[in-house]
């Protein structure tokens, strides 16, 4: 019976996948841009499930708390350095999005279950930053930001063990600045 449940429980994570990279897969304009869009999300997904399905709720919520940090890191980046892609299109390009989601899956794979998950899912997330610079969406600074970030922010979390619950963060504004206050306790 408990075999059956997991098994239903990878069923769904694969339809979730599929689901949810069919958004992304919308506006690729190559194969290999499209597959890096689709391992974008399926590399954190399947990390994510994998930890389901071993029953890991330690493991999950390092998984979920990896993915949330490394998101919000990366976002403020890319809002702070504001730099243009080199396609042009806007000023989103550092650090990528794309490859700081795929290497929070497969660093939190790695760091919680050793390298037979984590040499394959480097791989895939190796890929990703690949597509992105073939696409020209990313220069290959940006990729390397992204993985390195994403590997330091899963680091902090699976590989020492340490959450970021306890964080404050303020905003700092005034006439000439503006800026983040953040203290985080252990």
């Amino acid at each position: 019976m408990r075999l059956r449940q997991a098994f239903v429980k990878l069923v769904r994570a694969i339809v979730v996948c599929l689901f949810v990279s069919c958004f992304s897969a919308v506006h690729a304009d190559d194969g290999i841009v499209r597959a890096g869009d689709n391992l974008q999300i399926g590399i954190p997904l399947m990390a994510g499930m994998v930890s389901l399905m071993k029953g890991d709720s330690e493991g999950t919520k390092q998984w979920a708390e990896g993915a949330l940090w490394t998101s919000v890191a990366t976002h403020t980046l890319k809002f702070a350095v504001d730099e243009e892609r080199p396609n042009g299109n806007d000023n989103n390009s550092f650090p990528s999005g794309h490859t700081s989601a795929a290497f929070q899956g497969a660093a939190f794979l790695q760091m919680r279950y050793g390298w037979e998950y984590g040499v394959p899912a480097y791989a895939a997330a190796s890929f990703v930053g690949y597509s992105r610079v073939h696409g020209e969406y990313h220069y290959w600074r940006d990729v390397a930001a992204g993985a390195a970030l994403a590997v330091g922010v899963q680091y902090v979390i699976t590989g020492m063990g340490k959450s970021v619950r306890n964080l404050v963060v303020a905003p700092i504004i005034d006439r000439n600045a503006y800026g983040l206050y953040a203290f985080m306790s252990y």
